[in-house]
């Protein structure tokens, strides 16, 4: 037994060194935005969150990762006609077709998921109760990150729902999107969601090492989906608040978890119930890409189960292409040096990124 236990840790070392540095979030997406419109009063504001060190690369802020959110923010004040200018021109707003000038009425910094968000209010003169509003946007899209996207949601007066802005779709005609589009764009979203998640991916991939029949597979993701399906309603619905600090570090450290429990078989009797735990951690992480309104309504619930319809045919995909494999490779006499290999690998890139997440 102490041998195996060293070459598990000699294993887990080399490959953790070996793999190649990620993003600590283990999201190497785009410079994912937010943002809500709303009426405040007389005004029609809008709450804008976008990448702030990707905007850093249009406007020079002068500050460098790492540091404070209160000198960020005084960078984003000092340059905040230069930030007006900008938004200016990539976020426009039309009332009845005439573009209506906007102001921006205050900043600051939000850190989310191991990004530093400028938060930017923009204030747009009231349309009335008839008026027809279009939002163009094109932040980022021909300027330095055509994979960028932007969550929206919007409340006004009778008018509320949410939108994706992406290099493909760049208008919203508030009040005029169909719920078949809604659905399919979000259903979208999920799916991007998860293939970029190289946390969520190696989480599965983990699962998989441990299971040796199909029946295995149907029974741990189940229990696996209904987890991270309750918290992931929950807190995007803001019924539910973890923050990410704590979040993304357990998220690392349940693979880790799993990959040695895969490999020794210590929690065997407890395995669905640790499945189930880790599967609510998870569900949270995943409603980190999701930002919607506080009230709930039947257009926030519907955009919490198309996303989640999308995590799970990712999710299913990934099962698809990956369980097929495994159970090829367990027909050879090496395919236990495989399952070492992969579980140590699996192992110290969780290891990785708790420790990276923890430290940030």
């Amino acid at each position: 037994m102490g041998k195996i236990v060293t070459w598990f840790v000699i294993l887990s070392c080399f490959f953790s060194f070996m793999l190649p540095p990620i993003n600590v979030s283990a999201h190497t997406d785009n410079s994912e935005g937010y943002s809500k419109i709303t009426m405040v009063g007389e005004k029609l504001q809008v709450e804008l969150h976008i990448d702030f060190f990707e905007l850093g690369r249009l406007i020079d802020f002068g500050v460098k990762p790492g540091a404070p959110a209160e000198q960020l923010n005084t960078a984003l004040e000092y340059h905040r006609d230069a930030v007006t200018s900008y938004l200016s021109s990539h976020f426009e707003v039309f009332t009845d077709g005439a573009k209506a000038e906007g102001k921006v009425i205050s900043t600051d910094i939000k850190r989310r998921v191991g990004r530093d968000y400028a938060k930017m209010v923009l204030e747009y003169p009231a349309p009335t109760s008839k008026s027809s509003v279009q939002i163009h946007y094109s932040i980022f899209f021909d300027d330095n990150d055509s994979m960028h996207r932007n969550i929206t949601t919007y409340d006004l007066e009778n008018k509320k729902g949410q939108f994706v802005f992406q290099a493909g779709e760049r208008e919203l005609n508030i009040g005029k999107e169909t719920v078949f589009v809604q659905f399919i764009r979000f259903v979208q979203l999920g799916f991007h969601h998860i293939m970029i998640g190289y946390d969520h991916i190696l989480f599965v991939m983990a699962l998989l090492l441990g299971t040796r029949r199909i029946s295995d597979v149907i029974k741990v993701i189940s229990v696996f989906t209904i987890a991270h399906t309750i918290t992931l309603g929950l807190t995007a619905l803001n019924l539910l608040n973890i923050p990410a600090e704590i979040v993304e570090p357990l998220i690392a450290l349940s693979i880790a978890f799993v990959a040695v429990e895969n490999y020794f078989g210590f929690s065997a009797k407890y395995r669905f119930a640790v499945v189930f735990g880790f599967g609510l951690i998870h569900g949270v992480g995943f409603a980190g890409a999701l930002q919607l309104s506080n009230d709930v309504t039947w257009r926030s619930i519907l955009s919490i189960f198309s996303f989640n319809i999308g995590v799970e045919v990712g999710q299913a995909l990934i099962i698809l292409l990956l369980f097929p494999i495994l159970l090829y490779i367990r027909r050879f006499k090496w395919s236990t040096v495989f399952r070492g290999a992969a579980t140590a690998g699996i192992f110290g890139m969780g290891l990785i990124w708790y420790f990276q997440r923890f430290l940030v």
